[in-house]
């Protein structure tokens, strides 16, 4: 009987190859900074929280000729105010040891930066998330599919309010995205010019004159149902006092690289009429 030369025989020919190539996670649409009132350091400077007042409207007065007993009557509102606290401090950190990094085929410090700052982004998106079921204004339900009608009376919500037309949201989880496209008037060539709606294209598309978005970020599942919304720009704030920082530093004692990505800031719902809270599937 003759004998072969097997994988076994012949593993010291055999070496693991680590490819240079890696699967990395994929990052979530993280889109809402980009949708609300965002104030830097011109307001969020110092100090714990940020303070705008809030104006009540004046009502005009009919006015009887003459002067006896006709006065005029002075308007006097007690103001109030929305508050903002700064207080979200989140990091993502790690360690790289010198023997490590010199062995390794890849630039770990490079990769793993990038996923640290990502935490911090998302950790950022999901403050933000967390507000839209917050809104008052209600459509829809949880598990259910959206309909025409409840996009048309989230953008009369917000008419209602007197929103500005310009900045106006609809962020969708991708499962009410796929229910969007069941509707011929937001899926048809027919209906995507001349103030129809363009949702199959890309991440974004407009609805009724709302800059729709997909994020697998919105809150909920595809069980449960997502918290979707629309909202002009002015219903949530956004208070950065430090944007996304990286810290390095060089440990000689364990001889490692330290690597930290933080972040502070704050966020609050100010004008809750114009945001709708879009129950949906």
């Amino acid at each position: 009987m003759s004998t072969s030369l097997t994988s076994t025989t012949g593993a010291a020919f055999n070496p693991a190859i680590t490819s240079k190539k890696i699967i990395d996670i994929r990052e979530a649409n993280l889109g809402f900074e980009g949708t609300v009132s965002t104030q830097y350091r011109d307001d969020a400077g110092v100090g714990t929280t940020i303070a705008w007042p809030t104006i009540t409207a004046f009502a005009a007065a009919s006015k009887t000729q003459g002067n006896n007993g006709n006065d005029i009557t002075f308007t006097g509102n007690t103001e109030s105010s929305v508050t903002l606290t700064i207080n979200q401090h989140q990091y993502a950190a790690f360690e790289l040891e010198e023997f490590e990094d010199a062995l390794s085929l890849h630039d770990q410090e490079n990769i793993y930066t990038r996923r640290s700052s990502y935490a911090v982004n998302l950790a950022v998106d999901d403050t933000l998330a967390a507000l839209v079921d917050n809104f008052t204004q209600v459509v829809g339900t949880l598990a259910v599919d959206l309909t025409d009608d409840d996009v048309r009376r989230s953008h009369q919500y917000l008419d209602d309010a007197d929103a500005p037309m310009d900045r106006r949201f609809f962020g969708m989880a991708p499962a009410t995205k796929n229910s969007m496209l069941s509707i011929d008037r937001y899926a048809s060539s027919d209906f995507s010019r001349g103030g129809g709606a363009d949702i199959v294209k890309g991440e974004f598309g407009d609805i009724y004159g709302a800059r729709a978005w997909t994020s697998t970020n919105i809150e909920g599942s595809n069980a449960a149902g997502h918290d979707n919304g629309m909202w002009q720009s002015d219903a949530i704030a956004l208070a950065m006092r430090r944007e996304p920082r990286v810290r390095v530093e060089d440990d000689i004692d364990n001889l490692s690289k330290k690597v930290a990505v933080s972040a502070i800031w704050g966020v609050i719902e100010t004008r809750d009429d114009h945001g709708v809270f879009m129950r949906g599937a």
